[in-house]
């Protein structure tokens, strides 16, 4: 009979929100903008409005999550609250989230801090966002706020989430997010000013927390490809993930977020003119950056996916739990000895066995992912089955045959 799988004492069973989703009426950032533009630049599916309400219900939801047995919430501040307008900092966004970090710390939860996800204060981004040369000394005012209230309550402070997915959406149009560039050359220096960005936080992290473990979190995918697909996979890889590893020797932790497998194949003959393709920034520019476009446009609605017979998730991603596992196994090669967080993982179902049985193996409102539902006109909470399963799992440290 097979074993239970024990997890070393003290591991960390958690999970994350990002505050834009969750908070609601962010009223000073620049997707706020987005989703309020009577002409959006790209079309949602919803706006996020009141959202969960999380932030005046953090500490009803904190304490839900401490009694269904979870160690650890990661949760974002919000830099468009704390800085809504350049140079001005609010007072009170602050002491709202320091007093989150010591709702955690009261239930026994371990705080995991996200200094950036995905949002900017729409300030930043009319001045350029990523690509202002200022953008990393703002950063780290803006971190230097932050440390100052917090100091070292919080042990693990993620400084940027997903860089990969963020630049490349907005600067790329793999799916289109603020602030809606489409340009090779404004894709290098915002992922420049990223780098420069979190360089610049984890410098002040460290003078002001010493004790305190940083790192970026990152948006991995298991990578496959075919000989004609190589070429694409190596392009692909290294403007998502390389790019930003190059930060990430110095730093105490890679956090790790994985959510499917990706294939990129194509006929073998292609293999030299699509590496010769690559290689020339004009050609793809012109060719490469619309095809993307065109294959976030027909993207797979979360409604429904193509009877293709492949499993799939609301999102349209290929169903791959053991996806996790490759990222991580990749990540633990590349920077041997560094401690590995996985600070986001899951599945979008609107079925909640499916979700015990991808946590076990291994985006909008309408894509159900969580452990627990929000009726967003009323604002109650339901714990899923699975929400208990995890926790149980939390508790006991153990994961059951």
């Amino acid at each position: 009979m097979s074993e239970p799988l024990i997890f070393p004492d003290r591991f960390l069973w958690g999970a994350a929100t990002a505050a834009h989703q969750v908070e609601g009426n962010n009223t000073t950032s620049d997707w706020w903008e987005w989703e309020t533009d009577p002409a959006p630049k790209a079309p949602l599916a919803e706006p996020s409005g009141i959202a969960c309400d999380h932030f005046n219900r953090y500490k009803d939801d904190i304490a839900l999550l401490a009694k269904l047995g979870l160690n650890t919430y990661r949760f974002s501040v919000e830099w468009a609250r704390i800085e809504p307008r350049q140079g001005e900092f609010d007072h009170e966004a602050l002491l709202h989230y320091v007093d989150m970090v010591d709702t955690c710390l009261k239930h026994g939860v371990t705080p995991v801090i996200t200094l950036q996800h995905f949002t900017l204060p729409a300030w930043v981004t009319r001045a350029g966002a990523w690509t202002n040369p200022g953008l990393p000394a703002w950063f780290a005012r803006y971190t230097r706020h932050v440390m100052e209230h917090l100091q070292d309550r919080a042990p693990y402070i993620c400084t940027i989430n997903e860089p990969g997915n963020m630049i490349t959406r907005g600067y790329l149009g793999t799916f289109p997010t603020p602030p809606f560039v489409r340009n090779l050359d404004a894709f290098d220096a915002a992922a420049a000013g990223v780098n420069a960005a979190h360089r610049n936080a984890r410098e002040v992290i460290r003078e002001l927390a010493p004790g305190v473990k940083v790192g970026m979190a990152h948006a991995l995918q298991d990578w496959h490809a075919n000989s004609g697909g190589t070429p694409a996979l190596r392009w692909a890889r290294e403007l998502h993930e390389d790019r930003f590893f190059a930060e990430t020797a110095e730093d105490d932790f890679v956090g790790v977020q994985t959510y499917t497998r990706l294939d990129v194949n194509a006929p073998r003959i292609l293999r030299h003119v699509s590496a010769a393709l690559l290689r020339s920034r004009r050609l793809t520019q012109a060719l490469v950056l619309p095809h993307l476009h065109r294959q976030a446009a027909a993207a797979v609605p979360v409604e429904g996916a193509p009877d293709d017979g492949i499993r799939r998730t609301q999102m349209g991603y290929r169903w791959a739990p053991e996806a996790i596992e490759a990222t991580i196994r990749r990540v633990a090669h590349l920077f041997s000895g560094k401690e590995i967080v996985i600070t986001e993982h899951g599945v979008a179902t609107d079925d909640d066995a499916d979700r015990v049985e991808y946590l076990r193996a291994g985006d909008g409102y309408r894509p159900t992912y969580g452990l627990v539902a929000v009726d967003r006109t009323t604002q109650d909470r339901a714990v899923k089955p699975s929400a208990h399963w995890y926790g149980d799992v939390a508790r006991t440290n153990q994961m059951p045959v």
